[in-house]
């Protein structure tokens, strides 16, 4: 499902004041702020809200509607997107990023569900215990969450999530990754990046599997030898190893899906995290 120019256009005002010179303060940007009642940003601040408002709007056109299962939280996202812009953007202007717990704890209830059901959270918000990762995460786009400590998964509230590639790949990675899995159904996507999730376990003598403990330590990807190029040659090999105990379809799409991505990879030359 593709954007909608006249969602964009919505969201996005062609009428809104033009961003002035970094670190000047706009005359109003009330058009993008809706009813904020801010009269004056700063240029920064402008662009660092329409950046998330676009990021936002390109994650929603994402979503998939096809299946009538996913149409329920598909509305609630659509009937909260604008609440959940304002407070995106209000946490801008009162740069909550440098202390989100203090400002989840200023928001009304209607506000911390609003977030709640944006991020598909089970339990109600209670910002007294979050950690700045996941109090932060809450004030940004599902595909904008940050790991702040660097350990391959992020908290959102206090559930935690991961995804591929890991936020702090470069963004040559993001890029090989986004045109490789390009046109992909969402559901294939997930499937694909599937294929990177076994970094994150660890098997013991017996077989038996569970989850690494999140630290930095723990994650492949921060260390400072890993390559991404490498990993997915690796991959390659063990899928060609396993080809005849695999479903036919599932063998072309995760081979297609890794062979695409090593290709941009090399193209782009830069496959190591930083």
């Amino acid at each position: 499902m593709k954007v909608d120019p006249t969602i964009n256009s919505q969201i996005l005002p062609s009428n809104s004041t033009p961003a002035a010179p970094a670190g000047e303060p706009t005359a109003s940007f009330d058009s993008l702020m809706g009813d904020l009642g801010v009269d004056t940003i700063t240029a920064e601040q402008a662009e660092e809200i329409s950046s998330l408002r676009g990021s936002f709007m390109e994650w929603r056109g994402d979503l998939d509607t096809t299946h009538p299962l996913n149409l329920p939280s598909y509305e609630a996202v659509v009937s909260e997107t604008e609440p959940f812009l304002q407070i995106v953007g209000k946490a801008v202007i009162e740069g909550a990023h440098s202390d989100p717990v203090a400002f989840l704890k200023n928001l009304s209830q209607g506000e911390l569900e609003t977030l709640r059901v944006m991020h598909s959270l089970a339990d109600p918000i209670e910002p007294e215990g979050l950690s700045r990762e996941g109090a932060l995460n809450l004030l940004l786009p599902i595909n904008k969450r940050q790991d702040i400590d660097n350990d391959g998964f992020t908290e959102t509230g206090k559930a935690v999530g991961w995804s591929f590639p890991p936020p702090n790949a470069p963004q040559s990675v993001h890029d090989a990754w986004a045109t490789a899995t390009e046109g992909m159904s969402m559901q294939d996507r997930l499937m694909a990046e599937a294929m990177f999730m076994p970094l994150m376990v660890k098997v013991d003598e017996s077989g038996n599997v569970s989850e690494l403990a999140r630290s930095e330590a723990n994650n492949p990807y921060a260390k400072t030898d890993f390559s991404f190029s490498r990993f997915v040659e690796e991959r390659l090999d063990s899928l060609d190893a396993f080809k005849l105990q695999m479903d036919p379809e599932q063998y072309e799409l995760q081979k297609g899906a890794l062979s695409k991505f090593l290709e941009e990879l090399n193209t782009a030359g830069n496959a190591e995290l930083t």
